[in-house]
């Protein structure tokens, strides 16, 4: 009489004493299983193969869905590397983003822009870090839109001020006499991209690292 070792090890499967095999039977190996019973069955009482079938098709249902998760994380890799290439490309120039501060150099003006929410008469204010205001600005009637903004780098009284980080503030007022804050953006050099969980993110001269998405506008 054949051993049962025997016949498993005939089938090319493992037993559970020999720890060096698969310690789980594949799909492989229920086919190898099923053959061999259906081979050595009684013709006239037919063995149910239905829980081989259901088996084999839950395995065929598993691989497909470890390919499939295989090709996705594939994907995202390809097009992770993709956005850090392309985001490669904008270290040097400058972009528009959401934000307040303008670092003022030794020389020459700084920008950025103004998005005014409703017609009506724009003014700003510039001020230090102390938060006093150095120049105050009138732009007159403004209709409602998005439009560039510039900073000389100048006093009220025409002085050239220092080197250093500023605050501005934009508002409109109506006829009624009532104002509204208006969104102001600054504009800063890319000096660096690095990808991250969740998405590209970019380093911005004195803005600091933000997501790839807050970029307004790329000059």
């Amino acid at each position: 009489m054949t051993s049962s070792v025997g016949s498993y090890e005939s089938l090319g499967l493992a037993t559970a004493t020999q720890s060096s095999k698969k310690a789980e039977i594949g799909q492989q190996d229920f086919l190898k299983l099923m053959t061999t019973q259906l081979q050595a069955q009684d013709p006239f009482k037919p063995m149910d193969s239905s829980q081989f079938l259901g088996q084999i098709a839950q395995f065929s249902q598993v691989s497909g869905l470890q390919e499939l998760n295989s090709a996705f994380a594939d994907l995202s890799s390809s097009l992770t590397a993709n956005q850090t290439l392309q985001g490669a490309s904008l270290v040097g120039r400058e972009v528009l983003v959401a934000g307040d501060q303008l670092s003022l150099g030794s020389s020459g003006s700084v920008g950025g822009a103004i998005e005014v929410p409703q017609s009506g008469w724009l003014s700003v204010d510039i001020s230090d870090a102390s938060g006093q205001v150095v120049r105050h600005i009138d732009y007159g009637a403004q209709p409602a839109g998005r439009g560039d903004f510039a900073w000389d780098g100048l006093a009220d009284d025409g002085s050239r001020l220092p080197a250093g980080e500023y605050q501005f503030r934009a508002q409109v007022s109506s006829d009624s006499g009532g104002s509204v804050a208006a969104n102001t953006f600054v504009l800063g050099q890319v000096i660096g991209v690095q990808p991250s969980s969740s998405g590209l993110q970019v380093e911005v001269s004195g803005i600091g690292t933000l997501p790839l998405s807050q970029i307004e506008r790329i000059q």
